[in-house]
């Protein structure tokens, strides 16, 4: 019988649940915030576009709940 590597298979199974995610949407955060409130009065928007399509994605690749997402 042959020993099991526990540490590598323990290991492949956290790197199957990665998701790399393209950094520009959180440099182009500020951006879309500033365009979001422009003429806006009151409280800012919290979120840009770009984020929520972010979000839209994980939730539809993990088959996720609106609440869990």
């Amino acid at each position: 019988m042959s020993e099991r590597d526990w540490r590598s298979y323990n290991d492949a199974l956290v790197r199957r649940g990665e998701l790399g995610i393209d950094s520009s949407v959180m440099d182009e955060w500020e951006g879309e915030l500033k365009e979001a409130n422009e003429g806006k009065n009151g409280k800012p928007y919290r979120y840009p576009e770009g984020f929520i399509r972010l979000i839209a994605f994980v939730r539809l690749l993990y088959h996720l709940p609106y609440r869990q997402t």
